[in-house]
């Protein structure tokens, strides 16, 4: 069976803007949030979301006829005592330094490592496989997206921000029989 799964991230929020982390806190879509998400066009049959509120808010405007359903582990990563900082404030520390420019060697205080996320996005996927459905959208975050991707392409942890996904785009897994292909759209 064909399958398409197709990866949206939430559009941009306040905290976004503010360049505030989030991580399992929230804040509102911007108006440049929910235009970046109305512009994407796709039919779905099925739509999962992060339970977070960007990222429901974000599945309701790109799907609004369809039922959302939510899942925990489609949640961002955890950041521990960052979650409502700034990154202006945070970027001269050692350990956010270390998570910022050498992901591979980062090992988390308070913060959920960069294998417990990907593990989490994994598990989904697998589920997703074995729905049946022939076109499924995934709405989640940033660095749950990248954890998810990197490990898929088979990548090395420290080449993960390359994977990052900003507010309203999305890369896609089609799947035939056994061959895969990743599509990354970059809408803006």
């Amino acid at each position: 069976m064909y399958k398409t799964i197709k990866f949206f991230r939430h559009g941009e929020t306040t905290w976004n803007m503010e360049k505030r982390l989030q991580g399992w806190l929230d804040s509102p879509l911007t108006v440049q949030g929910r235009t970046q998400v109305q512009s994407q066009l796709w039919k779905a049959d099925y739509v999962i979301s992060s339970d977070l509120g960007r990222a429901f808010e974000t599945a309701q405007l790109l799907f609004p006829q369809q039922a959302i359903h939510t899942d925990q582990r489609l949640r961002e990563i955890y950041l521990g005592e960052w979650q409502g900082c700034s990154i202006i404030d945070l970027q001269y520390t050692e350990e956010y330094k270390c998570y910022s420019n050498t992901p591979h060697l980062f090992c988390p205080s308070t913060q959920e490592s960069f294998e417990s996320v990907t593990a989490r996005m994994q598990n989904v996927f697998q589920e997703l496989l074995l729905l049946p459905y022939e076109n499924i959208a995934v709405v989640s975050h940033g660095v749950a997206i990248a954890c998810f991707m990197n490990f898929y392409e088979e990548d090395t942890r420290q080449n993960i921000w390359q994977y990052l996904l900003h507010g309203g785009e999305s890369f896609t897994i089609q799947e035939l029989c056994e061959s895969t292909k990743l599509i990354r759209e970059k809408t803006e």
